[in-house]
């Protein structure tokens, strides 16, 4: 009787040391929260450099985090910009939202002008403009 009891209790721990295991809360085809389909993203800068894109002049503002949540049926973005530069740079950004058959699910946005300061950071936030909008590219262009 106490060799049964103590294989249940094994099975039991063994099935929750499984559980326990299990990476985060995200669910499937999301990474920190951002949609990212079927990527494989295993960290900050991969899911960085999935989602953003360079037009034009490189510039040397870089994006180091990147948050989302959804607000109501919307998705927030929070992405973290970074002048590690000892200069004072101009860069433009936009977002590009994208329905589930990946074309364009909203306008063109306009370009927003930032100035960053040297050695700084700023947060730039977003909301999806539509509940089309399930996913999306942030935009940077150099103003140098």
């Amino acid at each position: 009787m106490n060799r049964t009891w103590t294989i249940i209790a094994l099975l039991v721990a063994a099935l929750c040391a499984g559980c326990a295991a299990k990476k985060g809360f995200e669910k499937p085809g999301y990474s920190f929260g951002c949609p990212i389909g079927d990527a494989k993203v295993s960290s900050m800068e991969d899911l960085v450099r999935l989602k953003v894109v360079h037009e034009g002049k490189r510039t040397t503002i870089e994006p180091t985090e990147m948050r989302c949540t959804m607000t109501g049926d919307l998705t927030k973005v929070d992405v973290n910009l970074n002048n590690d530069s000892s200069q004072v740079k101009r860069i433009s950004y936009k977002f590009r939202w994208v329905d589930r058959e990946g074309m364009r699910a909203w306008e063109e946005e306009v370009w927003k002008p930032l100035l960053m300061y040297e050695n700084s950071n700023i947060t730039v936030s977003t909301v999806a403009p539509t509940n089309k909008a399930i996913d999306f590219r942030l935009v940077l262009l150099s103003q140098e």
